[in-house]
């Protein structure tokens, strides 16, 4: 039976063999892709709104939660791809330009969100 020493884990943790980061902008990013989902999915379900990314409309159509099964798989992919390349200058700006991009998207859902509860039939009254 083989044993691992604590010097063996240090080094293939530095020599990247087990080496995995997660930055905040990449938790930030996964965490705003799902509520993006989650808002996307809430207005098809009202049918306030419909989906104008013709692959999500067909993942739609299958089912909604096959929706959002692909659309956390498409960018966690995505995310992990971008993560493993981390040392790449093009890979960090990437992932915060996604989190950046995913918080506007939050931010123009929770517009939307507020104007349907001002103006919902029968809202104030």
């Amino acid at each position: 039976m083989a044993t691992t020493t604590m010097e063996q884990v240090r080094g293939a943790v530095r020599g990247g063999m087990a080496s995995f980061y997660a930055s905040p902008a990449s938790v930030a990013l996964l965490m705003l892709n799902l509520m993006d989902g989650l808002f996307t999915l809430l207005f098809l379900q009202l049918g306030v709104a419909e989906e104008l990314n013709p692959l999500m409309r067909l993942a739609y159509e299958q089912s909604p939660l096959f929706f959002m099964f692909a659309k956390l798989l498409i960018v966690n992919t995505g995310l992990w791809l971008l993560c493993l390349h981390r040392r790449l200058r093009a890979s960090r700006i990437a992932i915060r330009a996604g989190a950046v991009i995913y918080g506007i998207i939050v931010v123009y859902h929770l517009a939307f969100l507020t104007h349907l509860v001002m103006h919902w039939p029968g809202a104030l009254g």
